[in-house]
């Protein structure tokens, strides 16, 4: 009866050089993917920045890992956690405040993002759906994503980088980790504003 597509920006591209779109739209629709919400204390929120997902150039992991590095050495007192693995491609980061999960079981990086204050999603590919942004929202995250694919479909207030530069990243990062009222009402903001619940 119908096409479904887990998000605008994917079916789009279904239509792209498509002439009489409109008729085809009629027997489409898009069904994001969604999470759960629960109640939320912001004072258990840590010192805490986030990479989730495959560890390699498409997703902006060597992007975040220079930015990463930095930023520790500048704020000691702040630590990150990786959660992923790639076995194509060789990136590789150390630094004594970042720790690095691999692949990790669902419910656990629930639990995780329960403790992280900061998100970052800065992919390069052209994401179809981004669970990852969507699942940080729902966990009280303030968000830094890329301009890529649906990102901006999942979270309404998470932070845009206008360039996925190190330069750009760090940036973002420093503004967020300098002022804490920032910092927490971007939170809240995503947290609030979060709406691809299962209901």
């Amino acid at each position: 009866d119908k096409i479904l597509f887990n998000s605008k920006w994917s079916q789009k591209r279904f239509f792209i050089n498509i002439e009489n779109d409109e008729l085809l739209k009629q027997k489409t629709s898009v069904c994001y993917q969604s999470t759960s919400i629960q109640k939320l204390n912001f004072k258990n929120k840590r010192k805490l920045i986030s990479f989730i997902g495959k560890l390699n150039s498409a997703k902006g992991y060597d992007l975040f890992g220079d930015a990463i590095i930095k930023i520790l050495d500048k704020y000691p007192d702040w630590k990150s956690i990786v959660i992923g693995d790639e076995p194509r491609e060789k990136l590789s980061f150390n630094h004594e405040n970042l720790k690095i999960y691999g692949y990790t079981k669902h419910n656990e990086v629930l639990k995780l993002l329960n403790k992280v204050s900061i998100s970052v999603i800065c992919s390069r590919w052209e994401e179809p759906v981004g669970r990852v942004s969507l699942e940080a929202a729902s966990r009280g995250c303030a968000i830094i994503t890329s301009n890529t694919g649906c990102l901006p479909e999942t979270s309404k207030y998470s932070l845009k980088l206008k360039n996925l530069y190190v330069f750009d990243l760090k940036k973002t990062l420093n503004k967020l980790i300098k002022n804490k009222s920032h910092l927490l009402k971007k939170q809240k903001e995503s947290y609030k504003g979060f709406f691809l619940t299962h209901k």
